[in-house]
């Protein structure tokens, strides 16, 4: 059959099923299509949608199937194979959400499956879609949803798509970072890029939604950023509502062969919170490797190493889950963990060289109540070999500073001749090498060379200096036939002694005299050891004259 009647003839199944479903689709949250290749051409396709039960029931759905060698047909109702709610609640409050006739949010996982036979070729596509979306921030109108998936499967390739781990709709904090990873995997070991593409609706052919000024494809939340390699979405949310983000996986196999892709269309629901969600404070130590960032380590091949991952909430009372699924990935590694408030996830592995870079997944719950803050933390595993130079960090100094005093490079305040591009650690835990008094913990900083095989540390001492104060400005209104004041008990705060005054007159004795000395301010200064600047404080004097009543007569 000509590609071009077969165009035509999916385009009217389309228009078909488009008209019948225009009044019942508003209350989609997300959707993906996944597969898995069981050979022979057989394939399991999944379909995952995501309802807001606040909405229309669910209706039959169906899927279109179409590639350039010539096929193309629609699969009308598709099986149904799983229910779940997957509100983001906690356990005591999900019997009230709207799923359950109740008023909290409440959102249902159906999971669709099928298994049939697709043809060789090298471009297969298979789609879904359905009118109309609801009402959001970043996408003009309400128009339709679109997902689907591509594949290729010429030349005998039998492949698994990549797979969604995360099975939610989240639920995020306004005014507050947000971490999240879809958590997908890749049972073939294929190489996954991450992309931001446009959303999508069913005109019925696909077609790009418009978004609202100020929001693009690649920026359907302002500030958004997507690590192309984990997966990792990350921003601050300003403004509360519902904003659609539509996330492209593709897959390479080793030979740099595109095998297929996969998308996900879903919401971030944005809405303020009384509590707000903890915070990921990243590898706090290792037992052997080098932290290199607050997300990545570099670990040697084959030398067993232990990492501490450390999250905390402002709020005291909260307690805080950690969860990873990253045992089942990592053959042999294991992951626990201790304490609640903080938490801290310990993953323990024997690194792979095969196997790097490896990404470590962390669930992050405060259980906070009725809506959970939810997170996701990733930290890249890189595995790597003895380095060509043996590292040198310089040698160990230690310096004083004070609130208020420019930042230090911390680099140059090392001895010797340390080797450049190394990284920091502070109390804090990942570092700039830049601290700043205004905002740094005074403590101890760990400069580190070489790489997770070999590796060298030097350490540079910042304590805090006790700068003298001047006090606060004053002012003074006296006669000029007035008494002589003392300037230095009309500081405000607490003036050290000690200091030295100047200004329109001499001052002796710290004194002020309305008959010999001038009015106007007078300046008084407390010199302090360096690097702390001097401290200074002012007394503004001013004079009336005094009425002059004349000469005996």
């Amino acid at each position: 059959m000509h590609r071009s009647r077969i165009l035509l003839r999916l385009l009217a199944m389309m228009m078909l099923a488009f008209a019948a479903q225009r009044a019942r689709a508003d209350h989609f949250s997300g959707a993906d299509i996944t597969y898995e290749c069981m050979g022979g051409n057989q394939y399991r396709i999944t379909l995952d949608l995501f309802l807001d039960c606040a909405g229309a029931p669910l209706t039959p759905q169906t899927l279109y199937f179409t590639n350039n060698c010539g096929v193309s047909f629609s699969l009308p109702n598709v099986p149904l194979v799983q229910t779940e709610e997957v509100s983001q609640l906690c356990g005591s409050q999900l019997l009230n959400s709207t799923c359950n006739g109740g008023t909290e949010p409440g959102v249902m996982h159906y999971q669709f499956e099928v298994v049939l036979n697709l043809s060789p070729c090298n471009s297969w596509n298979i789609s879904w879609y359905i009118c109309c979306r609801s009402a959001t921030q970043n996408v003009l109108a309400t128009p339709g949803m679109y997902v689907h998936a591509t594949l290729n499967n010429l030349g005998g390739l039998c492949d698994q798509s990549p797979q969604f781990g995360d099975m939610t709709i989240p639920y995020v904090c306004v005014n507050e970072p947000v971490s999240y990873n879809p958590q997908v995997t890749d049972a073939d070991g294929n190489t996954l890029v991450y992309s931001l593409i446009s959303a999508q609706f069913g005109a019925p052919v696909p077609t790009n939604v418009t978004y609202q000024p100020g929001f693009t494809a690649a920026q359907p939340i302002p500030g958004i950023v997507l690590d192309p390699v984990t997966g990792q979405i990350t921003f601050t949310p300003t403004v509360s509502g519902q904003y659609v983000v539509s996330l492209q996986i593709a897959s390479y196999n080793a030979l740099g062969q595109l095998i297929g892709t996969v998308m996900r269309d879903f919401l971030f629901i944005v809405i303020p919170c009384v509590n707000p969600p903890a915070d990921n404070l990243g590898p706090t130590s290792i037992s052997s490797g080098v932290i290199t960032s607050a997300t990545s380590v570099e670990v040697c091949d084959g030398v067993p190493t232990c990492i501490d991952l450390t999250f905390s909430d402002v709020d005291p009372l909260a307690v805080i889950s950690l969860s990873s699924q990253i045992t089942a990935q990592l053959p042999g590694s294991t992951f626990t963990v201790t304490g609640t408030n903080p938490a801290v996830g310990t993953f323990c592995w024997t690194p792979v060289l095969a196997l790097s870079p490896a990404t470590v997944l962390v669930d992050v719950n405060d259980n906070a109540c009725p809506l959970q803050n939810l997170s996701n933390y990733a930290l890249t595993v890189n595995v790597v070999a003895l380095p060509p130079v043996p590292p040198n960090p310089g040698i160990s100094a230690s310096i004083s500073s004070c609130a208020g005093t420019p930042p230090i490079n911390l680099f140059t305040q090392l001895g010797g001749a340390p080797q450049a591009g190394g990284t920091w650690v502070g109390p804090n835990g990942a570092h700039n090498g830049t601290f700043d008094p205004a905002t740094d913990p005074f403590g101890i900083y760990t400069y580190t060379v070489g790489n997770g095989c070999q590796n060298a540390s030097a350490t540079v001492t910042v304590s805090q200096s006790a700068a003298a104060s001047a006090g606060t400005n004053g002012s003074i209104t006296l006669c000029s036939n007035a008494a002589s004041i003392n300037l230095f008990a009309q500081l405000g705060g607490s003036p050290a002694v000690g200091g030295a005054w100047s200004g329109p007159s001499p001052v002796a004795g710290g004194m002020y005299n309305p008959a010999t000395m001038n009015p106007g301010v007078y300046t008084y200064t407390v010199t302090n050891t360096p690097p702390c600047a001097n401290a200074t404080a002012t007394v503004t004097v001013t004079e009336n004259a005094a009425a002059n009543a004349g000469v005996n007569g």
